[in-house]
C-alpha cells in the first residue's frame, strides 16, 4: 500500500487499514516541503511501526507506478488540489485510490456503501467494494441511483435490475459479507452522499473526468473517506 498524505488524517486511516489488516505494509508519501525553511512535522505516523516507513516524494506517476503492486493508494482530499491528485491518480491506478477528507476516522461499525448502476464500471467497483468491506469486518450496501421509478408495471426498471444483478453476481464471490442493495430516486451525488454519511467508506466508479463530474463532486463534498475505482482496476487483494 502507498499513503500520499499533507495531514494526520489520512495518515491515521492507512496506519488503521494496515493493522486490521494484518499481513500489510505501507510507505507514507509526504509531498516535500514548498521551500527549505517549512518545519518537519513533530508527528511521523507509523514511526513506532514495522509495518510503515514515510517517504518524502510524491507524484501522480509515482503513486500510479506504484499501484501495480499496492492492493489501496491512500491520499489525502483536504484540498483541491489533493482531491485533483486522487483522481488523476485513480485515471490510471491499477488498485483503487482512497481519498480521506479532513477530520475523517476509522469506522469499522459502519457498512461500506458502494454506488452502482450495473454498468460496465459495476464489476470492478462491486469487487472492490467487497474486498474492502472484508478487510473492514463491515457488510456492503449498494446504493443504485436513478431518475427512474424502481418499479414499474410490477416489474423492476431496467436500471435497478441491472444493479441488482451485478451486486448478486458479486456477492457470490465474498459469501462471508453480508450486503443489501437500495435503490435511490436521487441525482447520485445526492443519494450517495445521503448514505455515505452512515458509512465507514463509499466506493465509487471512477473515469478520467472534468471538475464537473459526479465523482470530483463528491470528493468536494463528502465526509467519509472515498475509494475511487478506476477503468484499469481488474483485481482485487
Amino acid at each position: 500500500m502507498s499513503c500520499e498524505f499533507d495531514d494526520l488524517d489520512a495518515a491515521s486511516w492507512v496506519t488503521a487499514y494496515v493493522k486490521q489488516r494484518g499481513d500489510g505494509s505501507a510507505v507514507l508519501r509526504r509531498p516535500p516541503p514548498a521551500d527549505s525553511t517549512t518545519p518537519e512535522p513533530t508527528a511521523r505516523p507509523g514511526a513506532d511501526s514495522p509495518q510503515l516507513d514515510v517517504d518524502s516524494s510524491t507524484t501522480a506517476r509515482a503513486l500510479v507506478i506504484e499501484s501495480f503492486t499496492a492492493d489501496l493508494i491512500v491520499t489525502s482530499s483536504r484540498t483541491a488540489a489533493d482531491r485533483t491528485l486522487a483522481l488523476a491518480v485513480a485515471a490510471s491506478a491499477r488498485c483503487p485510490v482512497v481519498a480521506v477528507p479532513s477530520g475523517a476516522t476509522w469506522r469499522d461499525d459502519l457498512p461500506t456503501s458502494v454506488g452502482t448502476t450495473g454498468d460496465h464500471l459495476s464489476k470492478a467497483t462491486l469487487r472492490s467494494a467487497f474486498a474492502l468491506a472484508r478487510v473492514l469486518g463491515t457488510g456492503v450496501r449498494a446504493i443504485c441511483c436513478t431518475h427512474e421509478p424502481p418499479i414499474a408495471r410490477g416489474q423492476s426498471t431496467s436500471t435497478a435490475r441491472a444493479a441488482a444483478a451485478a451486486v448478486a453476481e458479486c456477492a457470490r464471490r465474498y459469501p462471508d459479507v453480508p450486503v443489501d442493495t437500495r435503490v435511490a430516486r436521487s441525482h447520485p451525488v445526492t443519494g450517495l452522499i445521503r448514505h455515505a454519511r452512515l458509512a465507514a467508506l463509499l466506493v465509487i466508479g471512477c473515469t478520467p473526468t472534468t471538475d464537473e463530474s459526479t465523482s470530483r463532486r463528491l470528493l468536494d463534498r463528502c465526509p467519509t473517506p472515498i475509494a475511487l475505482v478506476g477503468p484499469h482496476v481488474t483485481r482485487t487483494r
